[in-house]
């Protein structure tokens, strides 16, 4: 009977132990950019425009990562500014990825209404987003035409 406390002792570090010989098990890519995530930047994007939100708009892009973001930013707090709200529509049209970088290609509709009671100003166009991972998110480090966002 003495030799029954052994046996498990052994039976014990081989559970131990074998665990960690297994290989681990490769993990699909996290966050990979697909038609869904650019969906649902898209979504984002009309939700903080339709809101009225400029500093849900801005968090959508990684301004550092922009060329002229500190420009792109004035230009968006005047946009805010002078509208009193915002109807868009955004029908997305082509995705493609390169590695961690993305673009997006988007049908555009808009109309905003001016703060100081003009006419309502209509935009059409298509839009050309640049994405790139910024941390665990996807985020617009670029767009053209940028004048999509003033008013006349």
């Amino acid at each position: 009977m003495r030799s029954c406390p052994i046996v498990m002792l052994v039976a014990l570090v081989c559970c131990a132990i074998l665990p960690a010989q297994v290989a681990p098990q490769q993990q699909p890519t996290p966050n990979a950019f697909d038609a869904q995530t650019a969906s649902h930047l898209l979504l984002d994007l009309s939700e903080a425009l339709q809101g009225h939100s400029q500093k849900q708009f801005l968090a959508l892009f990684d301004l550092d990562k922009m060329k002229e973001g500190t420009l792109f930013r004035q230009q968006i707090n005047s946009f805010f500014a002078q509208t009193e709200s915002i109807r868009v529509h955004l029908n997305l049209s082509e995705t493609s990825v390169d590695g961690d970088k993305a673009s997006i290609a988007v049908d555009a509709e808009m109309e905003a209404q001016p703060s100081n009671g003009g006419a309502p100003s209509r935009r059409k166009d298509q839009l050309n987003f640049a994405v790139a991972k910024a941390g665990t998110r996807w985020k617009f480090v670029d767009l053209q035409p940028r004048s999509f966002f003033s008013l006349p």
